[in-house]
Protein backbone atom coordinates (compact mmCIF):
# COMPACT_ATOMS: atom_id res chain seq x y z
CA UNK A 1 0.00 0.00 0.00
CA UNK A 2 1.68 3.22 -1.11
CA UNK A 3 1.87 6.18 1.40
CA UNK A 4 -0.36 8.44 -0.50
CA UNK A 5 -3.35 5.19 -0.11
CA UNK A 6 -2.16 4.48 3.29
CA UNK A 7 -3.09 8.13 4.17
CA UNK A 8 -6.36 8.44 2.20
CA UNK A 9 -7.01 5.05 4.30
CA UNK A 10 -6.35 6.48 7.48
CA UNK A 11 -8.39 9.94 6.86
CA UNK A 12 -11.36 7.80 5.86
CA UNK A 13 -11.08 6.05 9.06
CA UNK A 14 -10.38 8.83 10.86
CA UNK A 15 -13.94 10.88 9.63
CA UNK A 16 -15.51 7.32 9.67
CA UNK A 17 -15.12 6.89 13.13
CA UNK A 18 -16.74 10.28 13.88
CA UNK A 19 -19.89 9.05 11.87
CA UNK A 20 -20.18 6.18 13.40
CA UNK A 21 -19.45 7.03 17.24
CA UNK A 22 -22.19 9.53 16.58
CA UNK A 23 -24.68 6.99 15.13
CA UNK A 24 -23.80 4.05 15.55
CA UNK A 25 -22.26 1.44 12.85
CA UNK A 26 -25.58 -0.86 12.04
CA UNK A 27 -27.92 1.96 11.18
CA UNK A 28 -25.40 4.49 9.04
CA UNK A 29 -25.59 3.15 5.37
CA UNK A 30 -23.43 3.41 2.61
CA UNK A 31 -25.02 6.39 0.86
CA UNK A 32 -25.06 8.60 4.13
CA UNK A 33 -21.39 7.66 4.76
CA UNK A 34 -20.72 8.66 1.51
CA UNK A 35 -22.56 11.02 1.20
CA UNK A 36 -21.30 12.45 4.24
CA UNK A 37 -17.82 12.11 3.93
CA UNK A 38 -18.03 13.71 0.33
CA UNK A 39 -16.06 10.84 -1.16
CA UNK A 40 -17.24 7.71 -3.33
CA UNK A 41 -18.18 4.32 -3.54
CA UNK A 42 -15.33 3.66 -5.32
CA UNK A 43 -12.81 5.09 -3.20
CA UNK A 44 -14.34 2.93 -0.11
CA UNK A 45 -14.31 -0.27 -2.02
CA UNK A 46 -10.47 0.72 -2.98
CA UNK A 47 -9.50 0.78 0.81
CA UNK A 48 -12.42 -1.72 2.76
CA UNK A 49 -13.95 -4.80 1.19
CA UNK A 50 -17.60 -4.34 3.00
CA UNK A 51 -18.73 -2.52 5.50
CA UNK A 52 -17.88 -5.01 7.82
CA UNK A 53 -14.45 -4.29 7.73
CA UNK A 54 -14.03 -1.15 7.49
CA UNK A 55 -16.56 -1.50 10.85
CA UNK A 56 -13.59 -4.00 11.87
CA UNK A 57 -11.06 -1.07 11.02
CA UNK A 58 -12.76 1.45 12.80
CA UNK A 59 -12.70 -0.13 16.21
CA UNK A 60 -9.25 -1.71 15.42
CA UNK A 61 -8.10 2.29 14.86
CA UNK A 62 -9.79 3.30 17.90
CA UNK A 63 -7.94 0.35 20.06
CA UNK A 64 -4.91 1.73 19.11
CA UNK A 65 -5.97 5.61 20.14
CA UNK A 66 -7.42 4.07 23.94
CA UNK A 67 -4.06 1.99 24.30
CA UNK A 68 -1.38 5.19 23.25
CA UNK A 69 -4.05 7.35 25.65
CA UNK A 70 -3.60 4.77 28.27
CA UNK A 71 0.10 4.28 28.52
CA UNK A 72 0.26 8.03 28.64
CA UNK A 73 -2.16 8.47 31.59
CA UNK A 74 0.13 5.94 33.08
CA UNK A 75 3.33 6.69 32.18
CA UNK A 76 5.77 4.29 33.90
CA UNK A 77 3.72 3.97 36.82
CA UNK A 78 2.25 0.77 38.53
CA UNK A 79 0.24 -0.10 41.38
CA UNK A 80 -2.96 1.03 42.12
CA UNK A 81 -2.07 4.55 41.97
CA UNK A 82 -1.97 3.82 38.26
CA UNK A 83 -4.75 2.15 37.97
CA UNK A 84 -6.91 4.79 40.05
CA UNK A 85 -5.40 7.19 37.44
CA UNK A 86 -7.23 5.67 34.18
CA UNK A 87 -10.53 6.09 36.80
CA UNK A 88 -9.74 9.49 36.72
CA UNK A 89 -9.39 9.51 33.26
CA UNK A 90 -12.49 7.88 32.35
CA UNK A 91 -14.56 10.47 34.80
CA UNK A 92 -13.01 13.16 31.92
CA UNK A 93 -13.77 10.81 29.19
CA UNK A 94 -17.74 10.36 30.72
CA UNK A 95 -18.13 13.56 31.09
CA UNK A 96 -17.49 14.69 27.34
CA UNK A 97 -20.68 16.58 25.79
CA UNK A 98 -20.13 13.87 23.11
CA UNK A 99 -19.74 10.56 24.92
CA UNK A 100 -22.36 8.02 24.31
CA UNK A 101 -20.67 5.13 25.89
CA UNK A 102 -18.21 2.54 24.79
CA UNK A 103 -17.60 2.49 21.00
CA UNK A 104 -16.72 -1.21 21.19
CA UNK A 105 -19.50 -2.27 23.02
CA UNK A 106 -22.08 -0.27 20.71
CA UNK A 107 -20.37 -1.81 17.94
CA UNK A 108 -20.52 -5.32 18.77
CA UNK A 109 -24.48 -5.12 20.03
CA UNK A 110 -25.38 -3.38 16.96
CA UNK A 111 -24.10 -6.27 15.01
CA UNK A 112 -24.06 -9.65 16.62
CA UNK A 113 -24.02 -11.47 13.63
CA UNK A 114 -20.38 -10.54 12.87
CA UNK A 115 -17.82 -12.90 14.30
CA UNK A 116 -15.43 -10.35 13.12
CA UNK A 117 -16.76 -7.32 14.88
CA UNK A 118 -17.63 -9.30 17.89
CA UNK A 119 -13.92 -10.52 17.62
CA UNK A 120 -12.44 -6.87 17.82
CA UNK A 121 -14.83 -5.94 20.25
CA UNK A 122 -13.64 -9.07 22.61
CA UNK A 123 -10.03 -8.07 21.64
CA UNK A 124 -10.41 -4.73 23.47
CA UNK A 125 -11.64 -5.88 26.49
CA UNK A 126 -8.94 -8.58 26.41
CA UNK A 127 -6.51 -5.81 26.26
CA UNK A 128 -8.08 -3.45 28.90
CA UNK A 129 -7.86 -6.49 31.39
CA UNK A 130 -4.57 -7.27 30.61
CA UNK A 131 -3.45 -3.73 31.25
CA UNK A 132 -5.06 -3.94 34.94
CA UNK A 133 -3.14 -6.72 34.73
CA UNK A 134 0.16 -5.40 34.03
CA UNK A 135 -0.45 -2.51 36.39
CA UNK A 136 -0.56 -4.67 39.88
CA UNK A 137 2.15 -5.56 42.07
CA UNK A 138 1.21 -9.20 41.74
CA UNK A 139 -0.55 -11.08 39.49
CA UNK A 140 -4.18 -10.99 40.26
CA UNK A 141 -6.38 -12.12 37.37
CA UNK A 142 -9.90 -11.67 39.89
CA UNK A 143 -8.77 -8.00 40.73
CA UNK A 144 -8.19 -7.45 36.93
CA UNK A 145 -11.68 -8.60 36.33
CA UNK A 146 -13.50 -6.31 38.76
CA UNK A 147 -11.33 -3.64 37.51
CA UNK A 148 -12.38 -4.57 33.99
CA UNK A 149 -15.96 -4.94 34.76
CA UNK A 150 -16.19 -1.43 37.19
CA UNK A 151 -14.61 0.27 33.94
CA UNK A 152 -17.06 -1.24 31.98
CA UNK A 153 -20.09 -0.61 34.05
CA UNK A 154 -18.80 3.00 34.60
CA UNK A 155 -19.17 3.35 30.45
CA UNK A 156 -23.01 2.02 30.40
CA UNK A 157 -24.48 3.67 32.96
CA UNK A 158 -22.53 6.89 32.09
CA UNK A 159 -23.84 6.52 28.46
CA UNK A 160 -27.58 6.30 30.57
CA UNK A 161 -27.33 8.19 33.58
CA UNK A 162 -24.31 11.21 33.15
CA UNK A 163 -25.64 13.11 36.25
CA UNK A 164 -24.79 9.59 38.40
CA UNK A 165 -21.39 10.21 38.56
CA UNK A 166 -20.43 6.65 37.29
CA UNK A 167 -16.86 6.63 36.63
CA UNK A 168 -16.47 8.58 40.01
CA UNK A 169 -18.45 5.58 42.18
CA UNK A 170 -16.36 3.48 39.80
CA UNK A 171 -12.70 4.73 41.22
CA UNK A 172 -13.91 5.25 44.79
CA UNK A 173 -14.66 1.04 44.50
CA UNK A 174 -11.44 0.23 42.81
CA UNK A 175 -9.94 2.40 45.34
CA UNK A 176 -11.73 0.16 47.93
CA UNK A 177 -10.60 -3.20 46.27
CA UNK A 178 -7.21 -2.35 45.58
CA UNK A 179 -6.78 -1.86 49.15
CA UNK A 180 -7.91 -4.64 50.17
CA UNK A 181 -5.73 -6.87 47.68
Amino acid sequence: MSLETKSSRDDLLARLGDIFYANGTYLVGMAELIKHLQTTRVTFYRHFANKEDMIVAYLQQRDQAVRDQLAQVVGDRTGPEAALEIFSNLEQKTSAENFRGCAFFLAAIENPQSAKIQSAARSHKDFLKSFFLSLMPKPDEALAEQLLLLYEGALASSALRREAGAATTARSIAAHLMSDA
